[in-house]
């Protein structure tokens, strides 16, 4: 069995635990109990029926959609690496999830786009107004989850909350960042290299650190050891986006179910290929590019064009080599961390995983 193949069933495996832990805090039917549970005793009568198909509904038919689920995956790896039970901490790993599933949502409405995973986006089968208050609740339960839990200390609960709190403002802010340049609102020859990187680690490496950091704190290690597993799981966040960005442009499955190939060029993304590539072009090139970007076009033969632009000047292996460099520097930061263990080992191997993934 190949690397590829053995995180493939690792993430098969961790999927189904993260799920049903999931349905342990999320539930699919609203009762007064599970209102109380939430919220504590009402002060007049709460109507569970709102909440339930308000909430509950559009929330579960957005995470029965799929997902890789490689965020909790990622965190429960750090806890065994750190020679705890995952087990023990299964709940506390679903909060990536959560908070990740809520990015989705908001994402959507502010790329209007119309699918996700294949389905019509959350705001599209229920509306604007779910939707929008859907993301926004799915950002705040996490913290209910570790308030209310009676397994933590208050010092811990303490640390973890600072650490949720500090990466939901970088995801905001990352998220920020993106919209201005597919918005138009920065020129594109201004956005650099570096820049893209701290785009995507402040965006896309957020949950990923806030799991590195989080399965630290839980596990009671030192500062430095917190520090450097949020630095390994951003890393790696960089890395899957990288390569995300790459499988957009590409005749792929992630393409396909994500609403086609060339999806971000419709959107007008200013993605690492694209800035690579308008530092290479010729001027024609270049402006033919940028002006695609700008049109926001769903015409596939000026998508299709836009791509050809892209590998004409061999976009795709110089952010290859990028990725590789992120993910090869981290994966060796991570060896003078952990002690040796099967966990480490599936951690180093998951990291490579990210970033030659074909979906």
């Amino acid at each position: 069995m190949s690397e590829k193949s053995k995180i493939e069933v690792l993430l098969s495996e961790k999927s189904k635990e993260v799920n049903e832990a999931m349905l342990t805090y999320l539930k699919k039917q609203a009762t007064k109990d599970y209102m109380k549970q939430i919220l504590g005793n009402t002060t007049y009568d709460y109507d569970e029926k709102a909440f339930e198909k308000g909430v509950l509904d559009p929330l579960w038919y957005l995470l029965d959609l799929g997902g890789k689920r490689w965020r909790p995956t990622l965190m429960l790896l750090f806890i065994e690496a750190l020679g705890k039970n995952s087990k023990d901490y299964i709940e506390f790993a679903t909060i990536t999830e959560i908070i990740h599933n809520a990015t989705l949502v908001h994402d959507d409405i502010e790329d209007n786009s119309l699918t996700r995973r294949g389905s019509p986006a959350v705001h599209v089968k229920y509306g604007m107004d779910i939707a929008t208050n859907l993301g926004d609740f799915m950002m705040f339960f996490p913290t209910h989850m570790l308030f209310s839990s009676k397994k933590l200390s208050e010092a811990v609960k303490s640390k973890a909350t600072t650490s949720y709190l500090s990466n939901m403002v970088r995801v905001t802010i990352g998220q920020a960042t993106d919209i201005s340049w597919h918005a138009g609102l920065i020129k594109p020859e201004e956005i650099t290299e570096n820049k893209y990187l701290e785009m995507s680690n402040n965006k896309t490496g957020v949950l990923s650190r806030f799991a590195g950091e989080l399965a630290g704190i839980l596990c009671e290690a030192d500062e430095n050891t917190v520090k450097s597993l949020g630095n390994f799981g951003a890393a790696l966040g960089v890395g899957f986006q990288i390569q995300d960005d790459i499988l957009n442009i590409d005749a792929s499955n992630v393409a396909e179910s994500k609403g086609g190939v060339g999806d971000d060029i419709s959107e007008g993304k200013i993605t690492l290929l694209v800035i690579r590539t308008i530092s290479q072009a010729s001027k024609e090139d270049k402006e033919n590019l940028l002006k695609i970007l700008s049109k926001h076009t769903k015409d596939k033969q000026k998508i299709n064009e836009a791509i050809a632009i892209i590998n004409k000047y061999d976009s795709i292996k110089y952010c290859k080599k990028i990725a590789e460099g992120i993910i090869s520097k981290a994966i060796a930061d991570l060896d003078s961390l952990l002690k040796e263990s099967e966990a480490k080992q599936l951690i180093k191997d998951f990291a490579e995983f990210m970033i030659t993934r074909n979906k």
